[in-house]
Order: C-alpha cells, then structure tokens, then sequence
C-alpha cells in the first residue's frame, strides 16, 4: 500500500512540475486583461464555428436548390429544336388536314 501511494504522490509531483513549467513559460499567472482576452476569444471561437456551421449548411440547401432548377429547366438546344420540328409537323398536318395547306 505504502508502494503504490508513493507512485500516486510521484505522479502527482510530476504533475505539478510540470504545470510549474508551463506557467513559467507563459510567465505565470494571467493578468486581468489576458484573462479577459482570452475568455472573449474563447466565445468568439465558439460563435464563429456556429456561425460557419450555420453558414454551411444554408449554403448546401442553395446549391440543392439550383442544381434542381438545373435538373428541372435544363434543356439542349438540340433538344428544343426537336421538340420545335414536331410541334411544327403536327401543326402542319392540322392545317393541310383543314385545308390550309396544299
């Protein structure tokens, strides 16, 4: 027992060595100002990923919406040039059929 709490008391040692070492990187403790900074980048950070999420996902429904519209209304001009010769075919044959037409 008194083994494995000598192991608990080195981890936590080192542990704390380690957080020294890192606040004596950053010069230690944060002042007022860098405390505030650092919350407000925190919510900004937060907001700007809902923001791009939300910006995201409306842009997905508008590339949906047009390639729709795409699929929908988008014709070749051969292909209305065909539709237009049959049209024209069978409105020949109404008119010759009343006499329009020789």
């Amino acid at each position: 027992m008194i083994l494995s709490l000598n192991k608990d008391k080195a981890a936590l040692e080192a542990r704390i060595n380690k957080t020294d070492a890192i606040l004596a990187v950053i010069d230690g403790q944060l002042t007022e100002n860098e405390a505030k900074r650092l919350i407000l980048k925190k919510i900004y950070d937060i907001a700007n990923t809902e923001l791009e999420r939300y910006l995201n996902a409306e842009k997905r429904l508008l590339v949906q919406a047009i390639e729709n519209l795409w699929k929908k209304y988008s014709v070749s001009s051969q292909g209305l040039e065909a539709v237009r010769e049959a049209t024209l075919k069978n409105l020949d044959g109404f008119l010759y059929g009343l006499g329009y037409l020789p």
